[in-house]
């Protein structure tokens, strides 16, 4: 059990990270489900307005689900961007010993993370 007091008694980042590791690979599979999935809902989403507007033959309609879909769009390449903005602030801004921490949120699916989250497993 993860004991947030002791938390402060880390002398370096890196044993921070990996005993934070399995909580950063569900932090790093959250946000990949935010910069892949939503986006690309959004689009389908607004495909199928659009589609329906021109199944209905009405300009006015057609228009309508144009505006939409340019809006769904715009808002699709936001949450992507939100992303890799928080992304380059924190490398920016971090220090060099939490890097690895980085890992397993920018990457849940890689080798090294698997290898932080089982050396966090055998402690």
């Amino acid at each position: 059990m993860l004991n947030l007091i002791n938390l402060l008694d880390y002398s370096s980042g890196e044993a921070l990270c990996s005993d934070l590791a399995p909580v950063l690979k569900i932090v790093g599979i959250v946000y990949w489900g935010i910069m892949v999935v939503v986006p690309i809902i959004l689009i389908i989403v607004g495909m199928m307005d659009m589609a329906k507007a021109v199944g209905e033959k009405s300009e006015d309609k057609i228009k309508e689900a144009q505006n939409k879909l340019v809006k769904r769009a715009i808002a699709a390449v936001i949450v992507f961007l939100i992303g890799v903005i928080v992304s380059v602030l924190m490398n920016l801004i971090g220090n060099d010993d939490y890097k690895d921490c980085m890992t397993c949120i920018t990457g849940p699916f890689t080798g090294k993370c698997k290898t932080l989250v089982e050396d966090a497993e055998d402690q």
